[in-house]
């Protein structure tokens, strides 16, 4: 009998198991794959502009093509039903890689928070969507851009964040983060901005620099050499490029490019004397990737030279972000009050009511160490004969 009833049972959870309880036909949706939000300050509306992916069919394949719609509404929520007026369909939000914010929406603080507590809230749109900051007026602007490696210009800018490391210009930063730097104690968020360039008489998208927030609101910007310094501090330096121009070596002053293997970044608050500082300790391996001189730079006294170039190149860089975001924008987007309160629990207890006073103050040592990997696959430039 027991047998009977299992063999009855088993088949019945099986089909059971195998569905979704909120399934529905893919036909019966618009898939999202970025977005941008804008504000209209007059009619106090929030402007959201969806880029839809599009299945079209070819003779051997099925190739993706693009949709822009525009919507508006006194909240997202409503802003993104408006849109079924026009899909003629409910979006689908799983796939969507991108979210650009315009400046006027950042800037309306009430309606920006809403926006993003709406996007983290929602059950469809994913934790690792990348959020970017537009520098032109609208953020829909940078979803109009001409060139394109992809038909799908939320795809694009994906692959562009997803491969940071090679520049290292800007940094990419998924919902989740943003979030949680957004409501962390002794850190301030920041997202990397996009703005539209023209390239052979085109309009294209180009991810460059960092927008620095001073809790919900942006208080400044960085380029991106600032940015890649930035990176130092804060231990996400992956790859890119590091120039120097020595003058030692030679009759004129020559530039030596450094490309970048590993990078290990510590920070470490020190408290003495009632005088809190923090030590930054920056190890960088690197390769000499090109250089525009007629020396033998793998020559253990050139090789000490070049070494200790880069080195104070490095020190600069890091020393000029830190004084420039102390001084201008007094925001740690550094996050040394996160790392006073891991390290200086109770100190920090004391601090950090008035750690943005402290902070634009605060005494910074960086120290730099350089490793010189090789040199690709010669010791020696190339030397032109007679």
């Amino acid at each position: 009998m027991r047998k009977k009833v299992l063999f009855i049972l088993i088949p019945i959870i099986a089909i059971s198991m195998s569905g979704c309880w909120n399934y529905s036909e893919i036909s019966d949706k618009r898939i999202v794959a970025g977005s941008a939000i804008d504000y209209n300050a007059d009619k106090e509306y929030i402007q959201m502009t969806v880029e839809l992916v599009k299945p079209v069919m070819g003779q051997e394949q099925t190739q993706m093509k693009q949709e822009t719609y525009y919507s508006e509404g006194d909240n997202l929520f409503n802003a993104i039903r408006n849109l079924i007026s026009k899909t003629g369909k409910k979006i689908f939000w799983s796939h969507a890689k991108i979210l650009i914010l315009s400046e006027d929406i950042i800037n309306e603080k009430e309606k920006f928070i809403s926006v993003i507590d709406f996007i983290k809230r929602d059950a469809e749109t994913r934790d690792d969507i990348m959020l970017l900051v537009s520098r032109e007026k609208t953020a829909r602007e940078i979803l109009k851009t001409d060139v394109k490696v992809q038909e799908i210009i939320s795809f694009h800018l994906e692959d562009m964040l997803q491969n940071n490391t090679s520049i290292s210009k800007y940094r990419a930063v998924p919902l989740w983060k943003f979030v949680d730097e957004l409501s962390g104690e002794g850190i301030s968020a920041t997202l990397p901005t996009v703005n539209v360039r023209i390239y052979n008489n085109r309009e294209i998208s180009q991810i460059y620099g960092t927008a620095v927030f001073k809790g919900a609101k942006t208080v400044g910007w960085l380029n991106g050499m600032e940015t890649k310094s930035f990176l130092f501090v804060i231990d996400e330096l992956e790859g890119g490029t590091i120039v120097i121009e020595e003058d030692a070596l030679a009759k004129e002053p020559m530039k030596i490019a450094f490309e970048i293997f590993k990078n290990k970044t510590k920070v470490k608050p020190l408290y003495k004397d009632e005088k809190l500082s923090m030590k930054i300790d920056i190890k960088t391996t690197v390769n000499i990737n090109e250089i525009d001189g007629n020396i033998d730079f793998m020559k253990e006294e050139n090789l000490e030279i070049i070494k200790k170039s880069g080195e104070e190149k490095i020190r600069k860089m890091v020393e000029s972000v830190i004084k420039k975001v102390q001084e201008e924008y007094e925001s740690d987007i550094f996050g040394f009050g996160a790392t006073i309160s891991r390290d200086m629990p109770k100190l920090w207890k004391e601090l950090k009511t008035d750690w943005d006073s402290i902070f634009s103050k605060l005494d910074v040592q960086v120290n730099t160490e350089l490793e010189i990997r090789g040199s690709a696959l010669r010791s020696k430039t190339i030397k032109i004969g007679d």
